[in-house]
């Protein structure tokens, strides 16, 4: 899994945004993340597994591991849902 091409996350102010450098259909697109789903697209974006990803969630946020793999999956599925991953 990787992110597709054409999407980039900046920070703007206090709030992380993956906006589309690209157009996407008919709409110029953006999706707000907040940290923890930040954490989630670097780890991505440097090409960890979900395994892997969960592991640097419980390091960084002192959470058990079968809390940050759930965690992980879901944003994992909601990137997949918006087509922002190969």
């Amino acid at each position: 899994m990787k992110i597709k091409s054409g999407f980039v996350k900046r920070k703007i102010g206090e709030k992380y945004l993956v906006v589309a450098t690209v157009k996407q259909g008919s709409n110029s697109m953006f999706i707000e993340l907040n940290e923890t789903s930040s954490d989630i697209w670097d780890a991505v974006a440097d090409g960890l597994d979900e395994e892997k990803i969960a592991e640097r969630l419980t390091e960084k946020y002192g959470i058990d591991k079968e809390k940050a793999l759930a965690d992980t999956r879901s944003i994992i599925k909601q990137m997949q849902d918006a087509g922002v991953l190969e």
